[in-house]
């Protein structure tokens, strides 16, 4: 007796290719990520809720994973919607969930424009007191800047001020000169549905009709503007190498001392390197132990070092013992956050209170702006991280 193929399922629902949240390659169509519904390829934004396709996150560093973001003066109200404008694409690019409205219940960061220290949205974050950072544009384009997030307290705006920076009325805002901005306006551009942006050349062609046998001048490819990046340790390292040292204090009067310092001693860019200079005495009575990416990482235990830190090794004794009367700061990397050395030091904590646990963007912030900052909030573990800590080491004490 013959075998029948068992007959070819014809719904639309097998023969439908949805990409996920973010990814921008498909064969079919994608979904709207605000209200489930299915698009076309060639749209580049929804037609129920116009709510853009998020840009693909592959291979791109989510600075801003776990915080949810709201804008304050920096969208313009020309969009369609927010989600089309630059600022939007680039958090959400990056790991962040943007929202329209101010909602205290998910949003933890409002990114506002200069100008509007006095807005509405700017008070109701910083008079209640519910603990959402408030900082302007600049923080999240030089996170952008530096592939990283940088404390949003060192930004945040503590109080409402009497009166507010000045503005610029008008399309072209302060933030859109920001390098970072300028580098990668048209990567986050929104594009027109089923049309591919054109530049240079192109553009101009495209938009400009000549006369037939007419000679136009060449058209001029100028170089965009490079800015490279150069590790924080590394950077360190090599001003002290050159013994380029941050002057003392008694070389200053009392009213600078106690004044405080905008200016930075560690630049991130390689074109100003000659401006770094190392505070020998930063970390003066701190004793690191770091976790093994650390620990093997020899530019971050010079770093260390150099600026007066003293890095314990692992292998020279008991974990236990070392934490309990060696130790003061045990210095981990994101990465390593569930490692032997953190289980062991998050048990030891709870008799030692002293003993400080802190990730390594604590010390990178701390060379950067010259001074200790506290080693809390987000540089510390959560309490969740500490209960999961506590269950690995019991489980691993009743194995």
């Amino acid at each position: 007796m013959p075998v029948t193929k068992p007959r070819e399922m014809k719904t639309s629902a097998a023969r439908r290719v949805i990409d996920p949240i973010d990814s921008t390659v498909a064969t079919s169509g994608w979904t709207c990520t605000n209200c489930s519904v299915e698009v076309p390829k060639e749209e580049a934004f929804c037609k129920i809720c116009s709510f853009a396709r998020p840009m693909d996150r592959h291979g791109v560093p989510q600075i801003f994973t776990d915080l949810t973001i709201t804008f304050n003066g920096i969208i313009p109200r020309s969009v369609k919607h927010q989600s089309h404008s630059v600022e939007w694409r680039m958090a959400e690019r990056h790991g962040a969930t943007c929202m329209v409205e101010l909602d205290f219940g998910r949003v933890n960061v409002l990114v506002y424009r200069p100008g509007y220290e006095r807005s509405e949205k700017v008070r109701k974050c910083v008079e209640a007191g519910r603990g959402v950072f408030v900082v302007p544009i600049t923080w999240m384009l030089d996170c952008l800047l530096q592939s990283r997030q940088i404390h949003p307290s060192l930004f945040h705006l503590a109080a409402i001020p009497l009166v507010p920076q000045p503005t610029v009325k008008g399309m072209d805002l302060p933030h859109h000169h920001h390098p970072y901005y300028v580098m990668n306006v048209k990567e986050y551009t929104l594009a027109a549905a089923g049309r591919a942006v054109a530049d240079g050349a192109i553009a101009a062609r495209e938009v400009v009709t000549s006369p037939e046998n007419m000679k136009l001048p060449p058209t001029f490819q100028i170089p965009e503007l490079r800015y490279t990046n150069i590790d924080i340790y590394e950077a360190v390292c090599s001003a002290a190498g050159e013994g380029r040292l941050v002057e003392k204090e008694d070389e200053h009067s009392d009213d600078v001392r106690e004044g405080r310092n905008r200016a930075t001693d560690i630049e991130v860019f390689k074109g100003d390197q000659r401006n770094n200079r190392v505070n020998n005495a930063l970390f003066s009575g701190i004793k690191f132990l770091l976790t093994p990416v650390l620990e093997s990482n020899p530019l971050v235990v010079k770093a260390l070092v150099a600026c007066g830190g003293r890095v314990i090794i692992s292998s020279h004794g008991k974990l236990g013992e070392l934490l309990r009367s060696s130790t003061t700061h045990v210095l981990y990397d994101h990465s390593e956050k569930k490692c032997p050395i953190l289980i062991e030091a998050a048990h030891v904590k709870k008799t030692v209170p002293g003993l400080i646990l802190v990730q390594s963007n604590w010390a990178e912030d701390c060379m950067i702006f010259k001074e200790l900052i506290p080693p809390y909030g987000p540089y510390a573990p959560s309490a969740k991280l500490m209960e999961t800590l506590e269950k690995k080491y019991k489980k691993r004490a009743a194995a």
